[in-house]
């Protein structure tokens, strides 16, 4: 399995079982349609969300099934098995999941991760895709960036593009106005009536996917340094609100971290046993697994978060990656000295899992103190 797959993969199930616990938290049969206009900004969970109107602000979503056919004139944030965006939006779409449609146009930018990524419509700013499977045939207003296994692109594109993968087709409607670069082992299929402004670029990918012994500890640090890119790519927010708290209540955040560990198996063993509720101790389990995970890369991610912040007081996106790329190197080699090296990594990832479960439940107090009557 390749770097670029197996981070896909893992993305995906991370989206997908917390788009899932969140649903069956919440109502393990039900179904949320909006279809009266939002005029301000909406979060829904459910097990299938629905949205048949237009939404005046931004759209958060998660659920098993999430379908858009309303205009929304902010941005949309949705994790799920399954997505479908079939109306305009008027700013960004960070989607991650299984299955992933995007049928209209996207007046913003686009991220997506998932098993398959299928965009057929225009997006007006630049694209950043990672899937198994990924087939664009619209548009894309600027520069094209994709890691996967099977990879089409039938559409203009008005920059680079720059692939990584097992398979690429370029189709006959095919026009990029700047350079394709190709990283792979295989040639790339690139028909006859396809244009490339630019220069062809076909390279072997990075040695690190291939190395053995020692590479296998690199590649799974080049596979935590996507998947955090990926994830800030996606949830640029609640990651920096985590990094915050880390560094303004690092011994609190470590605390929660440390209760968080041990009292909740504890709690899923206490639900199984005395039958309060089979289901609901899955779920337990189910938050357990996806907040250890999602705890992981949040505290991976607040390392070089604090680190930049030290330098530039608002880094822009490519400086986060960055900075963000040293920490996660920098740890793994710190995991090669005796005892250091373990300690380090769990308590970035006890920092991570506190901070997040922190502020995951003054979010939902929020949201519950907002949604009583008054």
């Amino acid at each position: 399995m390749t770097v670029a797959r197996s981070t896909i993969v893992l993305l995906a199930l991370v989206a997908g079982a917390f788009a899932a616990v969140i649903a069956l938290a919440q109502d393990n049969t039900g179904q949320l349609l909006i279809n009266q206009p939002v005029g301000q900004d909406t979060y829904a969970a459910q097990r299938e969300v629905r949205v048949d109107t237009e939404i005046d602000g931004d759209l958060v979503a998660a659920g098993q099934t999430v379908s858009v056919k309303g205009r929304v004139t902010g941005d949309i944030i949705v994790a799920a098995q399954d997505i479908e965006i079939r109306s305009v939006v008027d700013d960004d779409v960070r989607a991650a999941g299984q299955h992933i449609r995007v049928l209209s146009p996207v007046s913003g930018h686009m991220v997506a991760a998932g098993q398959t990524v299928t965009v057929a419509a225009p997006i007006s700013d630049w694209a950043w895709f990672a899937a198994q499977t990924v087939d664009v045939t619209g548009d894309v207003g600027g520069e094209l960036s994709i890691a996967g296994d099977t990879i089409t692109i039938n559409a203009v594109v008005s920059g680079n593009v720059d692939v990584i993968g097992e398979s690429l087709t370029i189709g006959p409607n095919t026009a990029i106005e700047g350079n394709l670069t190709w990283r792979s082992e295989n040639k790339a299929e690139i028909s006859p009536d396809a244009r490339i402004d630019g220069e062809l670029i076909e390279q072997a990918p990075p040695a690190i996917l291939a190395a053995d012994g020692v590479g296998g500890d690199l590649k799974f640090t080049l596979r935590l340094i996507i998947a955090v890119a990926i994830l800030f790519l996606l949830f640029p927010r609640p990651l920096r609100a985590t990094a915050e708290r880390i560094a303004t209540r690092p011994l609190a955040s470590l605390v929660i971290g440390v209760a968080f560990l041990a009292t909740m198996p504890v709690a899923a063993v206490l639900l199984f046993v005395t039958g309060v509720g089979l289901w609901l101790g899955f779920v337990v389990l189910g938050i357990y697994a996806v907040v250890l995970l999602l705890g992981m890369l949040s505290g991976l991610y607040s390392i070089g978060d604090l680190a930049v912040r030290r330098l530039v007081s608002e880094p822009v996106a490519w400086q986060m990656l960055v900075a963000v790329s040293v920490g996660v190197a920098i740890l793994g080699l710190l995991t090669y000295i005796p005892w250091l090296g373990v300690a380090s990594v769990f308590v970035v990832w006890l920092l991570g899992v506190g901070a997040l479960g922190w502020n995951s439940w003054l979010g939902l107090r929020r949201v519950s103190e907002a949604a009583s009557p008054a």
